[in-house]
């Protein structure tokens, strides 16, 4: 039994869709105002396997095939102008703005999104996740999405082909597309956790959101049919778990997986409920300013990625002030791209072969173009790009501790060290230093200033250190990373032996990190106790300020974006020193064991700064910058800083 007529145009999944790219704006400018906002892709997903599955089952309702060519234009009109309003503008803003690293990324990235890749590109070429701290600040990441629905656009088709030649029966080509839907979730579940920017990315594990629709669109087109009371039911149902899931779920959910399963058969059954009639809900989403932005959302969804990446690139907060201007400007610029270019551009009578000359051959000779000119000319350091020689000495600068000439800092330790090598003393080539540094990362961010110390008072200096390992003994702590764990064993034994054939020790950590973890306390009074009993003197160094916004990328920057306040941007108010306040502790049990602290040098009361003489001595978060520890050590020698006499006590050798 056929099916009533069905509405030709569905105002309500254009109200669907303004809800879908409302959620998605609200979340990414900020995750805590709407933390399932994410799951909008997924409506639009389900929205556009509906309308693309339906589109193909009524072409083979009249012409039994698919025009292949005709459905593909069709696509690249929709797709494509829209499109490129985007890329060019984004792309001449980062050529003004961005730094070199950045700009690579951006056209690359350019290039990958215009032939429908740009979810590959991020998954293999960009070393971080969706969801990673980085991610925020790519013009061109939210198009992972586009890729996915423009992949799945040219294989789908194909896919109809396939049933419509060897599956005779609707009900058993809705049977094969729920097989694909099965396989896709169960992929996607599957490799969510080992796998998640493969799972989040990519088409195979996202396929079952765009089936959810072209199963729907299957059903109407089998001739299903429902009574009105179960219509409603199913859109009240629908946009309800839809709303829950938006307030719900969050990033830290398995999604794509069981945790998007819900908005996806939410969405499936809100399109079903609006097959024949308009249910109270499909009225709902049929006002006019729903529908108007749904007619809006693909170039919204264009528009505010990019506006909202290069507000962030600035270290702008996103406020209420900022959220009215980024929806302001996204929005109007949607309303410019679809009256101006995709409207006219996609209604026009333009021959296949001409659409395809004109939409999609010469624009992809163009963009093709400006990325690879761009990519040459980052590469051979073009003056015309950016001020390379200014951007040569900041980074000099900038350069993480483990760049030291002398840090002999290791980030995975699989067998002893040789700790009495030649490169990790100072000065060179000395055989029998009279200090050992030791600890991890952040013993060795110290390296610099304790250079500058050795320089002024006359000893010499040996380190060993290893990244994310705490200086403790008989260490079998659960909550160290698998990945250092049995080095980490090996290191703190040999090392504390190691230790005892010197005179003075200075250990070094990341103490905010171990301090409330179960042991640790006790395990470090101990290892602090054995070394006082061995050793003439022991120099622990507190834990430095961390910024957790701090990026030293600010710099660099600030060479094109001049107004960037980078010296007072990072300040902030340092309040919590319980790791600290327990190394004073246990330092005040000791006649030989001082505790050393650089927190004069970087802050004025409780406000805190990685910066010195608006010099950043910083090189991430919780790190010093290979010249900041320097530069750290000579202001303390320049201010006779009372600490210094930790240092000056310190035994030498005769």
């Amino acid at each position: 039994m056929k099916l009533q007529p069905t509405l030709k145009y569905r105002s309500d999944i254009d109200g669907l869709r303004a809800i879908a790219v409302l959620s998605v704006i609200i979340f990414h400018l900020n995750p805590h105002w709407l933390s399932g906002g994410f799951l909008g892709v997924d409506i639009f997903f389900v929205i556009s396997g509906y309308l693309i599955t339906l589109i193909l089952t009524k072409e083979i309702d009249k012409t039994h095939t698919i025009n292949l060519s005709h459905f593909y234009t069709r696509r690249i009109k929709r797709i494509i102008p829209a499109l490129l309003f985007m890329l060019i503008p984004t792309f001449i803003v980062g050529f003004l703005f961005l730094a070199p690293s950045d700009l690579l990324s951006l056209s690359k990235s350019m290039i990958w999104a215009f032939f429908s890749s740009a979810n590959i590109y991020f998954f293999s070429s960009i070393d971080t996740g969706y969801f990673a701290s980085g991610s925020h600040e790519l013009p061109l990441l939210h198009l992972w999405s586009l890729g996915v629905e423009e992949q799945f656009y040219i294989l789908w088709p194909f896919v109809v082909l396939l049933l419509l030649r060897y599956v005779h029966s609707l009900k058993n080509r809705i049977v094969w597309s729920s097989i694909l839907f099965i396989a896709s979730l169960v992929w996607a579940q599957t490799l969510i956790v080992s796998e998640h920017s493969f799972a989040y990315y990519m088409l195979p594990t996202r396929a079952w959101e765009l089936l959810a629709g072209a199963i729907v669109a299957l059903l109407v087109h089998s001739g299903f049919r429902a009574k009105g009371l179960v219509n409603e039911v199913m859109g009240g149902l629908g946009i309800l778990v839809i709303v829950l899931s938006f307030i719900f779920v969050s990033k830290s959910d398995p999604a794509p997986g069981i945790a998007s399963l819900p908005i996806i058969i939410a969405t499936a059954l809100l399109i079903l409920s609006g097959t024949v009639h308009q249910t109270i809900v499909g009225r709902i989403l049929s006002m006019k300013i729903l529908v108007a932005m749904g007619l809006l959302s693909y170039a919204a969804y264009l528009w505010h990625w990019p506006i909202i990446a290069y507000v962030h690139y600035q270290f702008i907060e996103i406020d209420i002030p900022m959220t009215l201007f980024v929806l302001l400007f996204s929005f109007t610029m949607a309303t410019v791209s679809y009256f101006v270019i995709e409207r006219p551009l996609r209604t026009n009578n333009f021959k296949n072969k001409k659409v395809f000359v004109w939409y999609f051959i010469l624009p992809a000779i163009v963009i093709t173009s400006i990325s690879l000119v761009t990519t040459q000319a980052i590469q051979n350091k073009s003056s015309w790009i950016f001020p390379w020689k200014e951007l040569t000495t900041l980074t000099a600068h900038i350069q993480p501790a483990d760049r030291h000439q002398h840090n002999c800092q290791y980030r995975i330790f699989k067998e002893k060290a040789i700790y009495n090598e030649e490169r990790c003393a100072y000065p060179l080539g000395t055989q029998k230093t009279d200090a050992f540094l030791i600890g991890d990362s952040n013993a060795a961010h110290y390296l610099g200033m304790v250079k500058v110390f050795a320089k002024e008072y006359g000893f010499s200096l040996q380190n060993t250190s290893l990244s994310a390992c705490p200086i403790v003994l008989d260490n079998n702590f659960t909550w160290i990373k698998s990945i250092y764990k049995v080095g980490c064993t090996m290191y703190t034994h040999s090392i504390l032996e190691e230790a005892k054939k010197y005179d003075n020790v200075i250990v070094g950590g990341i103490w905010s990190e171990y301090y409330e973890e179960e042991g640790f306390q006790e395990g470090f009074e101990e290892t602090i106790k054995q070394l006082a009993q061995n050793i003439k003197y022991v120099i622990l160094l507190a834990q430095a300020p961390i910024f957790k916004n701090y990026n030293h990328e600010c710099e660099v920057r600030r060479i094109h974006i001049q107004n960037l306040d980078c010296a007072t941007h990072f300040n902030h108010n340092l309040q919590d020193e319980r790791a600290n306040s327990f190394l004073r502790k246990i330092a005040k049990q000791y006649d030989n064991v001082e505790y050393f602290s650089i927190r004069k040098q970087l802050c004025k009361g409780i406000s805190c700064s990685p910066y010195i003489n608006d010099t950043p001595v910083y090189y991430n978060a919780h790190h010093l910058s290979l010249e900041g520890s320097a530069v750290i050590g000579l202001e303390m020698i320049k201010n006779n800083d009372s600490m210094l006499s930790i240092f000056k006590n310190i035994h030498v050798s005769d």
